[in-house]
């Protein structure tokens, strides 16, 4: 469901003669009041990679296909830093078809070799920000393939939990009751409202 022009004039309007302070609880309001699909089409129209995709904003493009984009990144871990992403607005890996996956990591792939092919990399980092709490900062799942070489001072790693037998099985045990089949997700209005407090806070 597209969020027609009139609807976002509406929104416009319902806010224009606040101050910043109510303009923000306003719209916080307005944003609750929306169903899901409008929700995710708003946030689709404030999105830069559907920007991007559809030509509005440019970019250093590396490799587009019908399904696929990738564009170097504007804030790079290295040079050559290149950010992959399906056209198709979805803010979740997950919520990709199978099929859909298939294809963008294929891509990668490809893309991997290029750029140690290309660039000399010694090695390349593939890395996956699923929500914001993961350090995912656009509304847009992006897959960041990162150019590697010694001493370049880019550290991945992080402080070891120690997890006791028992635990790590009861761990295992809930990840393998909840794998299924790939079935279509629907992100919540919740989802969507929360990324959007966390956006205007920032």
């Amino acid at each position: 469901m597209a969020l027609s022009e009139e609807r976002i004039k509406e929104i416009q309007e319902r806010i224009k003669d606040l101050s910043p302070e109510e303009q923000q609880k306003k719209l916080q309001e307005i944003l609750n009041e929306l169903p899901p699909e409008e929700l995710h089409e708003l946030t689709k129209q404030q999105c830069p990679f559907c920007g991007i995709a559809e030509k509005k904003i440019d970019s250093k493009i590396v490799y587009e296909d019908g399904i696929v984009m990738g564009i170097l990144d504007i804030n790079p871990a290295n040079k050559g830093h290149t950010i992959i992403f399906p056209k198709k607005h979805h803010q979740f890996l997950f919520q990709l078809s199978d099929t859909e996956v298939q294809h963008l990591f294929k891509i990668i792939n490809k893309v991997s070799l290029a750029m140690i092919n290309g660039l000399n990399a010694d090695g390349n980092n593939i890395f996956v920000a699923n929500g914001q709490i993961a350090g995912q900062n656009s509304p847009h799942i992006i897959i960041h393939l990162i150019p590697r070489y010694k001493d370049d001072g880019i550290d991945f790693k992080w402080n070891f939990k120690k997890i006791g037998d028992d635990e790590m099985s009861n761990l295992a045990k809930k990840i393998k009751e909840n794998i299924s089949t790939h079935k279509e997700v629907k992100l919540t209005k919740k989802t969507l409202t929360e990324y959007w407090e966390e956006e205007r806070k920032a």
